[in-house]
């Protein structure tokens, strides 16, 4: 019994002299004895692979067509490293990378151990009187089966994190798991996902392969939609109780829409994780998430029947071809696209081989509509090059 006692006691203090060295200013909401004990040892072991920290906060996201649009969301500093509390716009901005929607990705790979920390760093964007101020967050890991003190629910069985709060999330990812998750904060989650609040996870078995098939290329897609209205009105006033007053007018392919001026930075287009660049003879995955209030997306690529392969982190014991796709809000899809030798000899004069461009876009009419205007939505393009320019602009 003494033994336990002294055991439980090196517990306690080194747990506590690591929340002192790490930033003593942040209160940890503690978590669950066992899992917490299982951070320490594997911390102690070395078998801890990369612990990851998220702040959470609010801020303006630019769009295309000049709109700023105010979002929450998940940031992180340079390497996801801890740099403490933020307490002010000014700390925010020095350490902290500006806000973006979705969150950057972030990828696990199979059989190891991760630490994920939230921190909540606060909303300075609101009004002073806004009843979103002070609000608390967690982060879902959508699609991993965790015990409930990993799950990111509120009080099942741990409270949600408010601002200079932090708590600290283990995932110890089984071998035999991979594909294409997200995270998402879990609290009013109308309001604070399509707030902003996601981010695509991606876990992974070795690079370039996925449920034993190989890949050249991978691009991962996270279309969405938001309310800039509703927005702004939760910034100003933070009426959290208008969920279904949720109307949205932009919809978009990882935080961006297209726009017609195509040589505008900020479209789609023009962002190298969403533009599908790809060469002759190579085999490209698409990694397909979605969220949203109640728009079904509708994947359709022109002129590329995609081999759909696993869907939500589990593979399909049949792949199938499809060109159309319908994705709801918390699916994942993982595509494969062959893209055919475009120097081997055509055997078919109007058959998509050859160099070029083809665009791929949302079918449901209405997410093609943005701000009012089509189609600044969730459209980008494949822009197939040929395999003799592969090494000079790879």
């Amino acid at each position: 019994m003494k033994k336990i006692h002294l055991v439980w006691s090196f517990f306690c203090v080194m747990y506590v002299s690591l929340a002192i060295a790490a930033h003593a200013e942040e209160k940890i909401i503690p978590g669950k004895e066992e899992v917490e004990k299982g951070i320490l040892e594997l911390n102690i072991k070395g078998q801890i692979e990369k612990e990851f920290h998220l702040y959470v906060t609010d801020g303006y996201q630019e769009m295309a067509d000049g709109e700023m649009i105010y979002f929450w969301g998940f940031t992180h500093a340079k390497d996801f490293a801890d740099v403490g509390e933020i307490k002010t716009k000014d700390e925010r901005y020095a350490k902290l990378l500006p806000l973006k929607v979705p969150g950057d990705e972030i990828r696990l790979t199979s059989g190891r151990n991760y630490v994920v920390v939230l921190h909540n760093a606060g909303w300075y964007e609101t009004e002073e009187h806004s009843g979103i101020n002070h609000v608390a967050h967690t982060i879902h890991f959508h699609g991993l089966d965790l015990i409930p003190a990993l799950d990111g629910v509120p009080n099942l069985p741990y409270p949600s994190v408010f601002p200079g709060e932090i708590y600290r999330y283990l995932l110890t990812i089984p071998e035999d798991i991979e594909g294409t998750y997200m995270g998402h904060c879990h609290v009013d989650s109308t309001n604070h996902i399509l707030g902003g609040m996601y981010f695509p996870l991606i876990v992974e078995k070795k690079p370039n392969e996925i449920y034993g098939y190989t890949f050249d290329r991978e691009y991962t897609l996270f279309m969405s939609e938001v309310d800039s209205e509703y927005m702004e009105t939760l910034r100003e006033v933070g009426d959290i109780r208008r969920g279904l007053d949720w109307n949205s007018n932009y919809f978009m392919l990882n935080g961006r829409i297209f726009m017609d001026n195509l040589a505008h930075p900020l479209s789609t287009i023009n962002d190298p994780k969403t533009r599908i660049v790809a060469y002759d003879g190579e085999t490209v995955l698409i990694r397909l998430l979605a969220l949203g209030y109640e728009h079904i997306f509708a994947w359709h690529p022109h002129g590329f029947h995609g081999l759909v392969i696993g869907t939500d982190g589990r593979k399909f014991p049949f792949a199938y071809e499809k060109d159309t796709l319908l994705i709801g809000s918390g699916e994942r899809y993982d595509i494969l696209y062959k893209i055919p030798d475009f120097s081997s000899k055509r055997k078919c004069l109007s058959c998509n081989q050859g160099p070029g461009i083809s665009i791929a876009h949302d079918h449901n009419m209405k997410g093609m509509v943005s701000g009012g205007i089509y189609p600044h939505g969730p459209m980008t393009i494949f822009d197939i090059r040929p395999k003799k320019m592969t090494l000079e602009n790879k």
